[in-house]
């Protein structure tokens, strides 16, 4: 690829991985959340595969990490809903309106679903790519 192309993601690639964390994190308090993050990130890390190619990306984060991501958030997610559902009576007196934390745990789903949306995203991406280059 092209010299000015690389520098150009070079500097963008942090900048979108922020934009993305921070609309997973901030995803209870404004629009956006697990979905839209969890896509923004994984845009960063497609830009990086464009502009450097799979095996480069591949050793930055191996497929194999993305799907123990995958599966491991899965499985957080099934016990946050059963702690929520089993306890939820006894946090919602502790929620403090207009603050970060004042959605309660949804701040925990909104970080695991955004892991879930950006690896399975990149788990589509990784197979499209392996597939055009075979």
């Amino acid at each position: 690829m092209n010299v000015i192309i690389r520098t150009g993601v070079k500097i963008l690639f942090p900048l979108i991985l922020l934009i993305g964390i921070y609309v997973i994190v901030h995803g209870h308090l404004t629009p956006g959340g697990s979905f839209s993050g969890g896509s923004i990130v994984a845009g960063a890390f497609v830009l990086y595969t464009l502009a450097y190619g799979l095996e480069k990306t591949e050793r930055e984060l191996k497929e194999s990490v993305v799907d123990i991501l995958k599966s491991s958030a899965g499985f957080i997610l099934i016990v946050l809903i059963l702690f929520e559902f089993l306890l939820r009576r006894f946090l919602v007196p502790l929620e403090v309106p207009f603050t970060l934390f004042s959605g309660g745990p949804l701040i925990f789903f909104n970080v695991i679903g955004g892991v879930m949306v950006f690896s399975g995203l990149l788990v589509i991406w990784y197979t499209i790519v392996k597939t055009d280059s075979d």
